[in-house]
C-alpha cells in the first residue's frame, strides 16, 4: 500500500475506460495464470519423484506459497511448496529439485521472449543492468556449487541414490512429459506479453506506436527478471516501475506509470482470487475423496 502511495501516478485515471477493462482483462488471465502454473511444477515433482500426485493436491499448495512472494527475501514462496512433500509423503529434496528447475525454465523463457521483443532496445537494458545481473549470477552459481560440495562430502552416498533415481526422469520413455513441462513456460509467457501489449494499448492508446509498444512489453518482462534477482524486493514491487520509466524516457511517462500501476493491482487481486480458488478446490476435492 505504502508502495502505491509513493507511485507518483494520478489515481483518478483508474476509472477510465481503458484502465478498468485492463485491469480486469490482466485479472483474469493472471489468476488463471498463477492456478495453470502449478502444472509444470506438479511435471517435475513427479518425474523426479516417481509418485503420480493428483492436481487438486498441487495447485492449493502452489496457489498458497505464491502469496508469501510479498514478503521481503524473495524465497519464501518456494519454501511453502515444500508442504506438498509432506501431503504426498514424499522427499523433500524431491520437491526442492522440481522448484529449481521450475525457477530455472521460467526465467529462461521469460528472458528469451522479452529480449526477442526488446530488439535493439535490449543492448541499453543490458548496459544499465547487466553488470548487476552477471554479479547476481556469480554469486548464486558460487552458493550453489558451495552447497553442493558441502552436502555431497557429507551425504555422498544419499546423494550418489538421488542423482541414480533421477536419471531415470529423463529416459527416453519419460521425457516427453518433462518436455511438457518445459514448453508451458514458454506458452504462459507468450501469453503473458499478449496480455501485456492489449493492457498497454487500452491505457496508452495510439499514443506510440505497435513497435515502441512491442519494445515495452519486452521491458516489463525484462523488468520481472531484474525484480526477481534483487534481493529483499517483495514481489519486485518497485523495480518495474524504473525500468519502464527508463526504457520510455518522459515520454508518456504518466501513462506507463498508469499501465504499471493497474497491472499490480490486478496482479495483487488475481495472486488473492488463486489463493481462494485454491483453497476451494482444496475443500471440494476433499468432500468428493470421502
Amino acid at each position: 500500500v505504502r508502495k502505491f502511495i509513493d507511485m507518483d501516478a494520478d489515481f483518478s485515471k483508474l476509472c477510465s475506460r481503458g484502465a478498468v477493462t485492463a485491469m480486469i482483462i490482466s485479472f483474469l488471465l493472471q489468476t488463471l495464470i498463477v492456478i495453470m502454473g502449478s502444472f509444470p511444477w506438479l511435471v517435475f515433482t513427479q518425474s523426479l519423484s516417481g509418485v503420480k500426485i493428483p492436481f487438486s493436491k498441487a495447485m492449493p499448495v502452489y496457489t498458497k506459497s505464491n502469496i508469501y512472494k510479498y514478503l521481503p527475501g524473495n524465497v519464501f514462496q518456494y519454501i511453502g511448496r515444500n508442504k506438498l512433500a509432506s501431503d504426498m509423503d514424499i522427499s523433500h529434496v524431491d520437491v526442492a529439485c522440481a522448484t529449481i528447475l521450475d525457477i530455472i525454465f521460467c526465467v529462461f523463457s521469460t528472458a528469451i521472449i522479452s529480449v526477442s521483443l526488446l530488439g535493439k532496445t535490449v543492448s541499453s537494458l543490458i548496459e544499465k543492468y547487466g553488470q548487476n545481473l552477471v554479479v547476481i549470477a556469480c554469486i548464486v552459481t558460487l552458493l550453489f556449487v558451495l552447497i553442493f560440495f558441502v552436502l555431497y562430502a557429507k551425504f555422498r552416498e544419499k546423494m550418489n541414490n538421488y542423482f541414480n533415481r533421477y536419471k531415470k526422469a529423463f529416459e527416453r520413455g519419460k521425457r516427453r512429459k518433462f518436455i511438457q513441462g518445459i514448453l508451458y513456460y514458454f506458452l504462459q509467457n507468450s501469453l503473458s506479453a499478449v496480455m501485456y501489449f492489449v493492457s498497454m494499448k487500452l491505457i496508452i492508446g495510439d499514443a506510440e506506436s505497435t513497435s515502441e509498444l512491442i519494445s515495452l512489453t519486452g521491458a516489463f518482462m525484462f523488468a520481472w527478471i531484474i525484480g526477481f534477482v534483487t534481493p529483499g524486493a517483495p514481489g519486485g514491487i518497485g523495480i518495474r516501475e524504473s525500468v519502464m520509466l527508463f526504457v520510455c524516457g518522459n515520454k508518456f511517462s504518466d501513462k506507463i506509470m498508469l499501465f504499471v500501476l493497474a497491472l499490480r493491482i490486478s496482479s495483487v487481486l488475481a495472486d488473492i482470487a488463486a489463493f481462494l480458488i485454491g483453497n476451494i478446490y482444496c475443500g471440494v476435492s476433499a468432500e468428493k475423496s470421502k
